[in-house]
C-alpha cells in the first residue's frame, strides 16, 4: 500500500514529500526513518487511480457477479471478499477491496464497507447490499446489484454506438475536404494569377484552397483546438445535461432518450423493489438515475404524490413519467402485490421500444450526415471543374 509523507530530511534539514510502499503505517515510518526522514504527516494514498488505469462503476460488474456466485455458494462473505482483493489485472480494484476486507474484519457490514472504499458503486448498490443483509438473503441483492450495473452499461454502448457511424462519417469527409484542398486545389491555383475571369464557385474554392496551403499550420491547429474545445464542453456535466434536456425536445431524438430514461427508471425501481427495498426509498434512487432534469422533476413530484397518500398508479397517472401502456401494467402489479415484476415487465417493454427508435434515429442520421459530407465535398469539386472548363473555354 501506498502512504503519502511530508517531513524534514534530518541530514540537510530540508522540507521533502513523496510516497513510499509499505505494508502498514508503522512500516512506513520506520523506513522513513532508516531513510533520515523525520516526518510529520503521513497518510494512506486513496487515489484508485493506477497509473492510466482509474476503475469505473463497468469495472465493477463482473466482481459482484463473482461475489453473489461465491456467496451463494456458502462461502463466507469476508473471504469472498478477500478472494476478490487478490485481482492483479486492475491494482485499482484489488486495492478497493481489500479495503473493504479490512473495514469488514473491523465490525462494519458490506453496505458500510463499500460506501467507505471510495470505489464509483452507484447509490442503489450500498441500498441493495445494505437490504439484503436486513433480509438474509445478500447474493441474490448483489446479483440484482450486477445485473442493474450490466443493464446501465448496456444503455451506454447502446449510446455511443447510436453516435459513433455518423461521427465517423462526418470526420472522414472533413479529412477528405482536407486532401483536397492541400493535393488537389492547389495544382490549379495558378489559375488566380492569370487574371482570367473565374466563375464565383471555382474562384471561391481556389481561393479558400490557396489561403489553406498558404497556412496550413495555423488551419491545423484552428481544427485540433476546436476538437479539444468540444471535447472539453462535453466532458463538463452542466454542459453534457443542459445538452442532453434540448435533445429530449427533439422530434426523433426525444423520443428515443425519453424511452431510455424510462426503461432505466423502471428496471432500477424493479430490482429495488425485488430486493425488499422500500417504495420511496425506491422512487428516490430510481428518480436521482435520470439523466433528464424534466423526467427527474416529475419523477420527484411523483415521490411527494406517493408520500401524501396518492397511489401509486394514480400518482404516475398525474405526472406522466410513464405512457399508458406501462401504467396499466404498474396498476395490475400494485393491485395484485406484484409490483417489482411488473417494473422488470415495463423496463423490458421500453428497452425493446428504445432499440426500434434508435433505429429510426440512425435511419435519419445517416443520410443526413452522408448528405451533408457528400454537398461539401461535391462543391468543392463542382469549383474545380468550372476552373478547368473556363480555362480551356469548353461549355458545361
Amino acid at each position: 500500500m501506498k502512504y503519502v509523507y511530508s517531513g524534514i530530511d534530518t541530514s540537510t534539514q530540508s522540507e521533502v514529500s513523496g510516497d513510499i510502499d509499505a505494508s502498514s503505517e508503522q512500516e512506513a515510518i520506520r523506513s522513513l526513518t532508516k531513510m533520515r526522514i523525520e516526518v510529520y504527516k503521513l497518510t494512506p494514498n486513496e487515489n484508485l487511480q493506477i497509473g492510466s488505469k482509474k476503475v469505473s462503476a463497468s469495472d465493477l460488474v463482473l466482481p459482484l457477479q463473482e461475489l453473489s456466485t461465491l456467496c451463494e455458494s456458502g462461502v463466507p462473505l469476508v473471504d469472498a471478499v478477500a478472494a476478490l482483493a487478490r485481482n492483479k489485472e486492475h491494482p485499482g480494484l484489488a486495492k478497493g477491496f481489500k479495503k473493504i476486507t479490512s473495514l469488514i474484519e473491523g465490525g462494519s457490514s458490506f453496505s458500510q464497507a463499500i460506501e467507505e472504499s471510495k470505489l464509483p458503486f452507484p447509490p442503489y448498490v450500498k441500498h441493495l447490499a445494505s437490504s439484503g443483509e436486513l433480509s438474509g438473503n445478500l447474493a441474490q441483492a448483489l446479483k440484482n446489484a450486477s445485473e442493474q450495473l450490466n443493464y446501465e452499461q448496456a444503455l451506454r454502448n447502446d449510446f455511443k454506438s447510436a453516435l459513433t457511424y455518423p461521427l465517423v462519417l462526418i470526420g472522414s469527409g472533413i479529412a477528405a475536404m482536407l486532401i483536397i484542398f492541400f493535393a488537389v486545389v492547389p495544382k490549379f491555383s495558378h489559375m488566380l494569377e492569370e487574371g482570367k475571369e473565374l466563375p464565383t464557385l471555382a474562384w471561391l474554392v481556389l481561393k479558400s484552397g490557396a489561403a489553406v496551403n498558404e497556412n496550413p499550420v495555423l488551419v491545423l491547429g484552428t481544427i485540433i483546438v476546436l476538437i479539444l474545445c468540444v471535447a472539453g464542453i462535453f466532458m463538463n456535466s452542466k454542459v453534457r445535461i443542459a445538452t442532453l434536456n434540448l435533445a429530449l425536445e427533439l422530434p426523433v431524438i426525444g423520443p428515443w432518450l425519453s424511452e431510455q430514461d424510462t426503461a432505466r427508471w423502471a428496471s432500477l425501481c424493479g430490482a429495488m423493489l425485488e430486493a425488499k427495498v422500500n417504495l420511496v426509498t425506491a422512487l428516490k434512487l430510481s428518480a436521482e438515475s435520470s439523466n433528464f432534469e424534466k423526467r427527474r422533476v416529475k419523477a420527484k413530484q411523483l415521490i411527494g404524490d406517493v408520500q401524501s397518500g396518492t397511489s401509486l398508479t394514480e400518482a404516475l397517472s398525474q405526472t406522466n413519467l410513464v405512457p399508458g401502456t406501462s401504467l396499466n401494467l404498474i396498476s395490475v402489479g400494485d393491485k395484485t402485490g406484484r409490483l417489482a415484476q411488473m417494473m422488470t415487465a415495463v423496463a423490458k417493454l421500453h428497452d425493446e421500444a428504445c432499440k426500434r427508435k434508435m433505429k429510426q434515429v440512425l435511419t435519419l442520421v445517416e443520410p443526413v450526415a452522408i448528405l451533408v459530407v457528400g454537398v461539401m465535398i461535391g462543391i468543392m469539386i463542382l469549383g474545380i471543374v468550372l476552373a478547368i472548363t473556363s480555362s480551356t473555354d469548353i461549355a458545361i
